[in-house]
């Protein structure tokens, strides 16, 4: 019989940014702030996320609207937008698209997360269970990874797991 498992990972923290920092003359990790900048002129607004050096603490604004009429942001976003709402902030941290526009690269490597869900003990898996993990936000974390985080194993255990059949799901093909 085939067992279904939701687990839910909330991160606990957002991604930095890994770019070139003018004060440190070298590639740096840049951390969001959390705070936005808008600037309008005249019916056009620029929206920027504030994100800082964590060496120097130089900033660098990354663009979120440039030149966008007034019109076409609804007036919640805009609040949004001026209260540095984190949530709207989390969102745009995690926004492949976005660091791709401003030239930027998602940094993964130190995130923290947590993971909810049904805790299963590996050696008492007698028949197959699916595995769905379910995310607010596009996150790059191996699959392997959070399964062993969340079963308190080695990454091999689960691999092995997976060999076997015993663990299935969308993207554990991969695992191995």
């Amino acid at each position: 019989m085939l067992k279904n498992i939701v687990w839910t990972i909330v991160p606990q923290s957002l991604p930095t940014v890994l770019r070139n920092c003018p004060k440190c003359g070298n590639s740096s990790e840049f951390e969001n702030s959390g705070n936005f900048r808008v600037n309008a002129n005249q019916n056009n607004i620029d929206v920027w996320l504030i994100y800082q050096c964590r060496k120097c603490k130089t900033t660098w604004n990354m663009d979120i609207l440039s030149r966008v009429h007034s019109s076409t942001i609804s007036k919640e976003r805009y609040i949004k937008f001026m209260k540095n709402d984190s949530e709207l902030a989390a969102r745009y941290a995690f926004d492949a698209v976005i660091h791709s526009k401003n030239k930027s690269v998602l940094n993964y490597e130190n995130i923290s997360y947590q993971i909810f869900g049904e805790d299963i003990v590996p050696k008492e898996i007698s028949d197959s269970i699916y595995i769905e993990l379910k995310c607010d936000y596009p996150i790059e974390i191996r699959v392997d990874k959070i399964i062993s985080k969340k079963l308190g194993v080695s990454r091999e255990l689960i691999k092995e797991l997976c060999k076997q059949g015993k663990i299935i799901g969308e993207g554990i093909k991969d695992i191995g």
